[in-house]
């Protein structure tokens, strides 16, 4: 068996090594490169997984003497989660910078961050879990630094001080599992943790939850999403909504499968999360700008997503995880299209877009669907997700926990409003300053597909699931 984690990791390792020591130059090109080559490894990954007991593990040492080792392997979440995050990076990498501006550095940056994902959805050693969530964080802060718009300072340092709070949570709750049980194996960890002291475990859950719960974001921790998404370039957004904000969702995964005192706390976690899914749909209804209103819709589906976690359930827990694969691909998509909008039109303000359905029927159509899919219309992966999540809740909490259902109905009726009042609205339609390339057309095809093959087909990532 070749060393398939090596070669996952190692290739944005080589190809940013490239791209820093060529100043950049091809930093496009090797992005693209990169990330098209894990999106295949990823597939081959997934079908191999679902046509066989495929479960590869490998482990190269570091400091052995402390229990530190850099270990990877391949389980059901990862599987579906790492499947998710190349499509968004290939995507990301093809057609999130219409503008084509500062390509090199922009690549570069998404090599970073193809590094961080792969990485984090893949470790099973909590010392590197640690290591690849903070290169994700720094790629995305100075993806908003670097290429956002004219408040991206402000915005960027906002996003970074949320983040190094939450590392220092994640930092104190690992070094309080290794207190506790000698190892940073997240198999080990699991197997022995009831072992550990009950006072113990509520700060090591204390601690690792508030570092999730930032990073997701739910309430109140939710600050930061919103001005980094209104100040971030389309690539930024892609990618801090897509793929940085599962690195929460999966370890969340990680805390309530991990520690038995999740289970006293599950209902609490579920009455906040529904909050604070209830919290952002209506702050959604006062937004203006079509990417803070995206933005938002981030949250809500977070707060479902957490909901799904909470309930400790087969359904439960499979819904979280096809949820945060579908949201990944789906707001990658709007934000796509959102961008290149804003692109083509030069405005993502809801009052004054108008006539993009004349202008430029395929983003028109794109971010219809994009809104259809979000709101869980039957055949996308979004209803898959939300009819496992609910399910579980309700075997969970029973009938008050689908109450969040209607946080989905909020945002959708403001969303399909959002369509109505700029997409549809042909008085006095804007003229057409840029024609969308091939490149932003290919990238919205993918992930079309991916939002329709995860609603149409599936067994194949529920089989995935149960291993």
């Amino acid at each position: 068996m070749f060393p398939l984690f090596a070669i996952i990791i190692g290739i944005p390792a080589v190809a940013l090594l490239a791209s820093v020591l060529t100043g950049g130059r091809f930093g496009k090109r090797l992005s693209i490169s990169s990330t098209l080559a894990t999106m295949v490894l990823s597939l081959y990954l997934a079908a191999s997984t679902f046509f066989g007991n495929f479960a590869p593990s490998e482990t190269y040492g570091y400091i052995s003497a402390l229990g530190i080792n850099l270990k990877f392997a391949a389980t059901p979440f990862s599987v579906v989660l790492l499947l998710m995050a190349s499509i968004v990076l290939f995507a990301t990498a093809l057609s999130g910078n219409p503008e084509a501006e500062k390509e090199g550095t922009a690549g570069t940056l998404i090599l970073l961050f193809q590094l961080a994902a792969v990485g984090i959805f893949t470790a099973r050693n909590l010392f590197a879990f640690f290591i690849f969530w903070d290169i994700g964080v720094i790629a995305l802060f100075f993806m908003i630094n670097r290429l956002g718009s004219s408040n991206r300072k402000k915005a960027s340092y906002k996003f970074l001080m949320y983040e190094i709070f939450a590392s220092a949570m994640l930092f104190f709750g690992i070094i309080l599992l290794y207190m506790t049980t000698h190892s940073l194996d997240i198999g080990y960890i699991t197997a022995n943790a009831s072992s550990i002291p009950l006072p113990y475990q509520a700060a090591i859950f204390l601690s690792l939850f508030v570092a999730f719960m930032t990073n997701m974001p739910l309430f109140p921790m939710h600050a930061w999403l919103p001005d980094a998404h209104t100040e971030a370039s389309t690539q930024g957004s892609m990618l801090l909504s897509g793929v940085l904000t599962k690195f929460g969702g999966f370890g969340m995964l990680l805390l309530f499968g991990m520690l038995p005192i999740a289970h006293a706390y599950a209902l609490d976690t579920a009455v906040a999360a529904s909050f604070s899914a209830f919290y952002a749909a209506f702050l959604l209804l006062k937004q203006t700008d079509i990417k803070r209103v995206i933005a938002y819709s981030t949250i809500v589906e977070m707060g479902i997503i957490m909901l799904g976690v909470s309930t400790l359930n087969q359904f439960g827990t499979f819904g979280a995880v096809y949820a945060m694969l579908s949201h990944g691909v789906t707001i990658a998509l709007l934000f796509l299209v959102v961008g290149v909008l804003h692109y083509v039109f030069g405005e993502r303000d809801i009052s004054k877009l108008r006539g993009a359905l004349s202008g430029s029927k395929t983003l028109s159509y794109a971010f219809i669907i994009g809104v259809f899919a979000t709101t869980g219309i039957p055949l996308t992966a979004t209803f898959v997700a939300d009819i496992l999540i609910f399910l579980g809740s309700l075997g969970a909490f029973g009938i008050y926990s689908l109450l969040p259902i209607f946080t989905i109905a909020v945002m959708g009726w403001y969303l399909y409003l959002v369509i109505d009042r700029s997409i549809m609205n042909s008085k006095n339609p804007l003229p057409v300053l840029n024609p969308p390339g091939l490149k932003q057309k290919i990238g919205i095809a993918l992930l079309l597909l991916a939002i329709f093959a995860f609603g149409v087909f599936p067994f194949v990532i529920i089989k995935i699931l149960k291993g």
